[in-house]
């Protein structure tokens, strides 16, 4: 493939992926539904018996360990990836 229908075939990508990213930004309230947090405030206090469990039980809590755990699954990839000369006794 010559560098010209690399570069067009660039463009064509970077265009139709900025007018979907200006699309979504544009229209981001529209996928926002208010008062969610309220009333899911208001219910979770019923379902819980405390403020404690209702933190720590949550679903909430489970998508932040979820996060957490990837996160900290990535910084042990890259550290073995970018470090492996340096473990290896390797100079």
């Amino acid at each position: 493939m010559s560098n010209n229908v690399r570069n067009l075939f660039a463009a064509v990508i970077t265009a139709v992926l900025s007018v979907t990213l200006f699309d979504a930004v544009y229209h981001i309230s529209d996928m926002i539904t208010p008062g969610v947090s309220n009333i899911y405030n208001a219910l979770g206090t019923q379902v819980t018996p405390n403020m404690v469990t209702m933190v720590i039980f949550d679903f909430r809590g489970y998508d932040t360990l979820g996060e957490s755990i990837i996160l900290l699954s990535a910084g042990l990839v890259v550290l073995l990836v970018f470090g492996r000369g340096k473990l290896g006794g390797k100079q």
